[in-house]
């Protein structure tokens, strides 16, 4: 809407600044998500779409049990609304991202709406990971179809750590490639989301390093300083992470421990996914792994815990995800989650410093 009013009035033409309209819907979305908190709080605890709790779990999370989830419904209506009042709309990566955040969010919610219906368990792993494929067909679509950087780059893995360096892998594995940055992504978020406030700050630390990527990389003597590929349209994509930041902070007003909401997989999914959308686009996958090392762990730990079970009959740690063993060492839940923090800040430091050395 900002954008079009900017074209029509020529007054206005300063709007169609990316920084001041990321500026803008950073403020919008953190404002929306706050006001309409409370009664959504409030809406789910008259529904009683309360959180189950794990009976094998940390004992101090028993008390959490009924406390009102799928708040991801609300970060995601806030982006959704805040993406069509301030970013530009014929974008061609606004358009993708739009669908494939309803796409991942519809995912999310079905599985959140059968474990309050029908099965606790939800949503199949199976049917969830059908969906996730799905939307990497249209992720891969849309590379081959409008292309990033118009050249070979396109269906490669690049090396962030030095200028030019990158492995050529061919448009047939680059679609092997999408599914796994998705698929993985996408779920790495989704075991993350298990303490009060735990997942949407190291999620809004590397929208925070990807939102100053895309608008870098979408600026030709910027990407050219910084030794990043040029992609044309891509600084519209700040505009969109500066609003999914926003939502971020708002939800954590109410998700900080103790915890009035949880995101639910309706969150966790949506925000995992888009992270890795967005990595795809910048051409940035593997700096994400970097960003987002806190997922990354939080992944490995539950493949180990499960693979050492199944071959050896022992576990690694006292509970996987790893957060829950820091919890039954004797760590408090709120200096687990600090701790958490701290970490992602490191990351995304370190993810800057590499862009800035590259």
């Amino acid at each position: 809407m900002l954008y079009y009013l900017a074209e029509t009035f020529g007054r206005l033409l300063a709007i169609k600044s990316i920084t001041l309209r990321s500026a803008v819907a950073f403020l919008i979305s953190f404002i929306v998500v706050l006001q309409v908190g409370k009664p959504f709080i409030a809406y789910l605890k008259s529904k009683k779409v309360g959180e189950g709790i794990r009976e094998e779990g940390p004992a101090s999370h028993f008390s959490k049990k009924g406390t009102p989830t799928m708040g991801g419904v609300l970060i995601v209506f806030s982006l959704v609304l805040t993406t069509l009042i301030t970013a530009d709309l014929k974008n061609k990566f606004i358009q993708v991202i739009l669908v494939c955040l309803f796409l991942f969010s519809l995912i999310g919610f079905i599985d959140d709406f059968k474990k309050f219906t029908k099965s606790k368990k939800g949503l199949s792993g199976k049917k969830k990971v059908l969906g996730q494929i799905i939307i990497s067909f249209i992720a891969w679509g849309f590379v081959v179809r409008y292309r990033l950087t118009g050249t070979h780059i396109d269906f490669s893995i690049v090396n962030p750590f030095r200028p030019d360096s990158y492995f050529y892998i061919g448009a047939a594995l680059s679609l092997v490639f999408i599914m796994l940055v998705l698929i993985g992504t996408s779920n790495a978020v989704n075991i993350t989301d298990g303490l009060d406030g735990l997942v949407i700050m190291p999620v809004i630390i590397a929208s925070t390093v990807l939102a100053a990527i895309a608008y870098f990389t979408g600026h030709i003597e910027l990407s050219e300083y910084l030794h990043l590929y040029y992609v044309p349209g891509a600084g519209e994509i700040t505009v969109f992470l500066c609003a999914l930041i926003g939502a971020g902070l708002g939800f954590l007003w109410y998700n900080f421990y103790p915890a009035q909401i949880f995101m639910g997989d309706t969150g966790s999914l949506t925000l995992g996914g888009i992270l890795g959308l967005v990595a795809i686009f910048l051409k940035q996958e593997i700096l994400l792994v970097i960003i987002g090392f806190v997922f990354v762990v939080e992944a490995i730990s539950v493949i180990l815990q499960v693979g050492s079970y199944k071959l050896r009959k022992k576990r690694i740690f006292r509970m996987a995800p790893i957060h829950h063993h820091f919890e039954l060492e004797g760590l408090p839940e709120t200096k687990v989650t600090m701790r958490f923090w701290i970490l992602s800040l490191i990351c995304g430091i370190v993810g800057f410093v590499i862009i800035k050395l590259k």
